[in-house]
Protein backbone atom coordinates (compact mmCIF):
# COMPACT_ATOMS: atom_id res chain seq x y z
CA UNK A 1 0.00 0.00 0.00
CA UNK A 2 2.66 2.47 0.69
CA UNK A 3 4.36 1.94 -2.50
CA UNK A 4 1.07 2.81 -4.39
CA UNK A 5 1.25 6.06 -2.40
CA UNK A 6 4.84 6.95 -3.49
CA UNK A 7 3.34 5.85 -7.25
CA UNK A 8 0.67 8.02 -6.95
CA UNK A 9 2.42 10.94 -5.64
CA UNK A 10 5.08 10.64 -8.40
CA UNK A 11 2.61 10.59 -10.81
CA UNK A 12 0.56 13.85 -9.44
CA UNK A 13 3.90 16.16 -9.92
CA UNK A 14 4.11 14.53 -13.32
CA UNK A 15 3.64 17.20 -16.55
CA UNK A 16 2.14 14.87 -18.75
CA UNK A 17 -1.52 14.93 -20.31
CA UNK A 18 -4.03 13.11 -18.58
CA UNK A 19 -7.40 11.22 -19.62
CA UNK A 20 -10.27 13.34 -19.25
CA UNK A 21 -13.10 12.96 -16.53
CA UNK A 22 -14.99 11.36 -19.11
CA UNK A 23 -12.64 9.37 -20.94
CA UNK A 24 -12.50 5.08 -20.09
CA UNK A 25 -8.75 4.32 -20.98
CA UNK A 26 -8.89 0.89 -22.14
CA UNK A 27 -4.88 -1.52 -21.43
CA UNK A 28 -4.37 -4.57 -24.32
CA UNK A 29 -1.57 -6.72 -23.77
CA UNK A 30 -0.55 -7.48 -27.24
CA UNK A 31 2.63 -9.09 -28.45
CA UNK A 32 3.14 -12.24 -25.99
CA UNK A 33 0.07 -12.38 -24.76
CA UNK A 34 -1.15 -13.90 -28.05
CA UNK A 35 -0.54 -16.89 -29.63
CA UNK A 36 0.70 -16.57 -33.52
CA UNK A 37 2.28 -18.59 -36.31
CA UNK A 38 5.89 -18.42 -33.96
CA UNK A 39 3.77 -20.66 -31.43
CA UNK A 40 3.34 -23.56 -33.48
CA UNK A 41 4.46 -26.06 -30.76
CA UNK A 42 3.97 -24.05 -27.39
CA UNK A 43 1.77 -25.96 -25.48
CA UNK A 44 0.33 -22.72 -23.90
CA UNK A 45 -1.03 -21.91 -27.03
CA UNK A 46 -4.03 -24.61 -27.00
CA UNK A 47 -5.52 -23.55 -30.66
CA UNK A 48 -5.06 -25.29 -33.66
CA UNK A 49 -1.64 -26.00 -34.64
CA UNK A 50 -0.09 -23.56 -37.63
CA UNK A 51 2.88 -25.82 -38.27
CA UNK A 52 0.67 -27.93 -41.21
CA UNK A 53 0.38 -27.80 -44.91
CA UNK A 54 -2.96 -25.08 -44.26
CA UNK A 55 -1.60 -23.45 -41.01
CA UNK A 56 -4.91 -21.68 -39.49
CA UNK A 57 -4.61 -17.58 -38.17
CA UNK A 58 -4.83 -17.78 -34.50
CA UNK A 59 -7.35 -14.95 -33.48
CA UNK A 60 -7.69 -14.93 -29.90
CA UNK A 61 -10.68 -12.37 -30.36
CA UNK A 62 -12.82 -15.38 -31.75
CA UNK A 63 -10.84 -18.35 -29.46
CA UNK A 64 -9.58 -17.95 -26.15
CA UNK A 65 -7.21 -21.11 -26.83
CA UNK A 66 -5.45 -18.47 -29.18
CA UNK A 67 -4.84 -16.35 -26.06
CA UNK A 68 -1.61 -17.38 -24.32
CA UNK A 69 -1.85 -19.18 -21.03
CA UNK A 70 0.43 -19.39 -18.21
CA UNK A 71 1.51 -22.34 -16.47
CA UNK A 72 -0.75 -20.38 -13.74
CA UNK A 73 -3.77 -20.58 -15.63
CA UNK A 74 -3.78 -16.99 -16.52
CA UNK A 75 -4.63 -15.74 -19.72
CA UNK A 76 -2.95 -12.29 -20.78
CA UNK A 77 -5.37 -11.01 -23.60
CA UNK A 78 -9.23 -11.77 -23.66
CA UNK A 79 -11.44 -12.94 -26.31
CA UNK A 80 -14.75 -11.21 -27.34
CA UNK A 81 -16.88 -12.87 -24.55
CA UNK A 82 -14.59 -11.54 -21.73
CA UNK A 83 -15.60 -7.85 -22.88
CA UNK A 84 -19.10 -8.24 -23.34
CA UNK A 85 -19.24 -7.86 -19.64
CA UNK A 86 -17.06 -4.99 -19.60
CA UNK A 87 -19.22 -2.96 -22.27
CA UNK A 88 -22.27 -3.73 -20.07
CA UNK A 89 -20.79 -2.14 -17.07
CA UNK A 90 -19.72 0.91 -18.83
CA UNK A 91 -23.59 1.61 -20.02
CA UNK A 92 -24.64 1.41 -16.89
CA UNK A 93 -22.53 3.52 -15.04
CA UNK A 94 -20.73 5.89 -17.33
CA UNK A 95 -22.99 5.52 -20.32
CA UNK A 96 -21.68 5.34 -24.12
CA UNK A 97 -20.85 8.90 -24.00
CA UNK A 98 -17.42 8.10 -22.46
CA UNK A 99 -14.49 7.67 -24.75
CA UNK A 100 -12.45 4.84 -24.57
CA UNK A 101 -8.67 5.77 -25.13
CA UNK A 102 -6.97 1.97 -26.04
CA UNK A 103 -3.20 1.64 -24.77
CA UNK A 104 -1.49 -1.34 -26.59
CA UNK A 105 2.28 -1.76 -27.36
CA UNK A 106 2.56 -4.39 -30.19
CA UNK A 107 6.19 -4.74 -29.11
CA UNK A 108 5.80 -5.76 -25.88
CA UNK A 109 7.58 -9.28 -25.83
CA UNK A 110 9.40 -11.00 -22.55
CA UNK A 111 8.65 -14.89 -22.24
CA UNK A 112 11.11 -15.98 -25.21
CA UNK A 113 13.01 -14.49 -27.89
CA UNK A 114 10.27 -13.02 -30.59
CA UNK A 115 10.31 -14.52 -33.46
CA UNK A 116 7.46 -12.41 -35.37
CA UNK A 117 10.19 -10.39 -36.89
CA UNK A 118 8.59 -6.81 -36.93
CA UNK A 119 5.58 -8.53 -38.32
CA UNK A 120 2.41 -6.97 -36.12
CA UNK A 121 -0.23 -8.39 -37.96
CA UNK A 122 -1.90 -10.62 -35.43
CA UNK A 123 -1.55 -8.02 -32.65
CA UNK A 124 -3.54 -5.06 -34.70
CA UNK A 125 -6.06 -7.69 -36.05
CA UNK A 126 -6.70 -8.28 -32.34
CA UNK A 127 -6.56 -4.40 -31.29
CA UNK A 128 -8.89 -3.83 -34.52
CA UNK A 129 -11.21 -5.89 -33.40
CA UNK A 130 -11.47 -4.68 -29.79
CA UNK A 131 -12.73 -1.35 -30.75
CA UNK A 132 -14.50 -2.23 -33.84
CA UNK A 133 -16.18 -4.39 -30.85
CA UNK A 134 -16.94 -1.21 -28.55
CA UNK A 135 -17.41 1.00 -31.88
CA UNK A 136 -21.21 -1.25 -31.89
CA UNK A 137 -22.16 -0.64 -28.63
CA UNK A 138 -22.18 2.90 -29.99
CA UNK A 139 -18.67 3.97 -28.06
CA UNK A 140 -16.30 6.73 -29.28
CA UNK A 141 -12.72 4.71 -29.46
CA UNK A 142 -9.65 5.98 -30.24
CA UNK A 143 -5.92 4.85 -30.45
CA UNK A 144 -3.70 6.06 -27.82
CA UNK A 145 -1.02 8.55 -29.38
CA UNK A 146 1.81 7.31 -27.30
CA UNK A 147 5.07 9.47 -26.70
CA UNK A 148 7.06 6.35 -26.70
CA UNK A 149 8.18 6.89 -23.20
CA UNK A 150 6.66 3.77 -21.19
CA UNK A 151 6.79 5.51 -18.06
CA UNK A 152 4.58 8.29 -19.54
CA UNK A 153 2.07 5.48 -20.89
CA UNK A 154 2.04 4.31 -17.28
CA UNK A 155 1.31 7.65 -15.74
CA UNK A 156 -1.00 8.39 -18.18
CA UNK A 157 -3.10 4.89 -17.46
CA UNK A 158 -2.84 5.22 -13.50
CA UNK A 159 -4.52 8.74 -14.30
CA UNK A 160 -7.61 7.27 -15.21
CA UNK A 161 -11.02 7.94 -13.97
CA UNK A 162 -12.03 4.44 -15.30
CA UNK A 163 -9.54 1.81 -16.34
CA UNK A 164 -10.45 -1.33 -18.44
CA UNK A 165 -7.83 -3.85 -17.05
CA UNK A 166 -5.92 -5.98 -19.60
CA UNK A 167 -3.66 -9.14 -18.53
CA UNK A 168 -0.43 -9.06 -16.55
CA UNK A 169 1.37 -7.12 -13.84
CA UNK A 170 1.55 -4.06 -15.53
CA UNK A 171 -2.07 -3.67 -15.43
CA UNK A 172 -2.55 -5.03 -12.30
CA UNK A 173 -0.49 -2.66 -10.24
CA UNK A 174 -2.08 0.12 -12.75
CA UNK A 175 -5.76 -0.91 -11.61
CA UNK A 176 -4.21 -0.72 -7.59
CA UNK A 177 -3.13 3.19 -8.59
CA UNK A 178 -6.45 3.62 -10.27
CA UNK A 179 -8.57 2.54 -7.25
CA UNK A 180 -5.88 4.48 -4.55
CA UNK A 181 -6.80 7.76 -6.17
CA UNK A 182 -10.94 6.77 -6.15
CA UNK A 183 -11.14 5.60 -9.95
CA UNK A 184 -13.14 2.72 -11.21
CA UNK A 185 -11.64 -0.85 -12.60
CA UNK A 186 -13.74 -2.71 -14.97
CA UNK A 187 -12.10 -6.34 -15.43
CA UNK A 188 -12.79 -8.19 -18.19
CA UNK A 189 -14.39 -11.62 -17.65
CA UNK A 190 -17.25 -14.23 -18.64
CA UNK A 191 -21.21 -13.18 -18.09
CA UNK A 192 -21.20 -16.49 -16.04
CA UNK A 193 -18.37 -15.52 -13.53
CA UNK A 194 -19.32 -13.90 -10.61
CA UNK A 195 -16.20 -12.82 -9.47
CA UNK A 196 -13.51 -11.15 -11.47
CA UNK A 197 -10.61 -13.05 -12.66
CA UNK A 198 -7.43 -14.03 -10.58
CA UNK A 199 -4.97 -11.31 -10.67
CA UNK A 200 -1.98 -11.91 -12.99
CA UNK A 201 1.47 -12.16 -11.66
Amino acid sequence: ANNITVIVDIINQSKIDIPGANTTVMHLRLGDGLCGQYNDLSKWCRGAKTGTENPTTRNCWENDKDCFKSRGGYIYAYPREYYEQVATELLKSVSNSTRIVVVADARHWTRSKDHRNGDYSIDFAYRDNVISFFRSKGFIVQIHQSSGKPDDDFAYMCSARNFVRGGGGLSTLISSVVAAQGGRVFDPRKFSDVTPLPVNK
